[in-house]
């Protein structure tokens, strides 16, 4: 589906990975007000409003079929694609393999290779990794007869808040341990949640961090988030950049302890699913910051004014009409 309706200077022709998204369709609007990219958008479904900002868009198997690849690789030939930037979790999780890359060798893209994704991408693994580096992370009970109520189950693989439930009781467990079967248990933490949009470069230095209050979330995203730059991070980033792993957009989520430690109970090697826009509107452009690293331009670190503190960013509904 072409979306071509004047002549621009074109400086590189970009490919998003399920672009039907909250996130997919926040990206295609924001890129697309440069009019220096031409936005190519895929998605599995083809009920989606992404014509009315992707210069053209395509329907694809799901990621899990083996026919998605071959797809993509049509699409990247024939409309010239520069950048492929995963979106989802599984996207990323696609793309960081080093046999999937050998067939987009002449495109662009900036993802953590497969082994360091996985780690980051389950959550035992995670949190026994961040732990050795001296991070607070949820205690893990490898039994219910060792947990303390409530307590959080949730997937040990998975994205956003899906099947991520308060556990209080023994009746709760037997009921959600059936219906989520790959679980972990952790130790239930009191508090407000925050979220830390970064990116990382391909030398895994972080070029911005911006903090901010997950006040609301519907599915996992943030639909209500405000900045709060009281909340200082810089050990928790110095610490994430000797790491030497991270790559690319990432987002992490924590909580303060009494103690006054940050404790990471989620972390997710993509962006955030939700405050994304709060965080661009604060200075910190994700997006273009990512596009400028892969066409090897020259990208200045960021930092937080505070006269963005407390810019608050309320999300909403709006209505879109097709005839399809």
């Amino acid at each position: 589906m072409e979306n071509n309706k004047y002549v621009r200077n074109i400086k590189a022709t970009i490919l998003l990975t399920s672009a039907g998204g909250l996130t997919g369709i926040y990206l295609s609007k924001h890129l697309r007000k440069s009019q220096l990219y031409r936005i190519i958008a895929i998605d599995m479904s083809e009920i989606t409003p992404l014509s009315k900002w992707a210069d053209a868009f395509y329907v694809v198997p799901s990621v899990k079929d083996k026919e998605y690849i071959p797809s993509v690789q049509q699409i990247v030939s024939k409309e010239k694609v520069d950048i492929i930037i995963p979106v989802t979790s599984y996207d990323v999780n696609i793309y960081s393999k080093k046999s999937i890359q050998d067939k987009f060798q002449n495109v662009k893209m900036l993802v953590m290779n497969n082994q360091d994704n996985d780690i980051f991408s389950n959550k035992e693994t995670c949190y026994k990794y961040l732990s050795e580096f001296g991070i607070r992370t949820p205690e893990v009970y490898h039994s219910i007869d060792d947990a303390v109520f409530p307590c959080i189950l949730k997937p040990v693989v998975g994205s956003g808040s899906k099947n991520t439930v308060k556990i209080e009781n023994i009746k709760d467990y037997n009921y959600w341990s059936d219906k989520v079967k790959d679980h972990i248990l952790i130790e239930y933490l009191a508090g407000e949640e925050y979220t830390v949009d970064c990116l990382f470069n391909n030398n895994g230095k972080c070029l911005g961090a911006n903090v901010r209050e997950r006040i609301k979330t519907t599915g996992g995203g943030a639909t209500i988030t405000r900045n709060d730059y009281t909340q200082d991070i810089k050990e928790i980033i110095k610490i994430l950049e000797n790491t030497r792993k991270i790559k690319g957009p990432v987002n992490f989520q924590f909580k303060r302890l009494n103690t006054g430690n940050c404790c990471i109970f989620d972390f997710n090697t993509r962006f955030a699913s939700g405050g994304l826009p709060l965080t661009v509107k604060s200075g910190f452009d994700i997006p273009n910051k990512l596009i400028q690293l892969l066409l090897n331009e020259q990208v200045e670190a960021w930092y937080p004014q505070q006269s963005n503190n407390s810019l608050t960013m309320i999300r909403y509904y709006e209505e879109y009409f097709e005839n399809l």
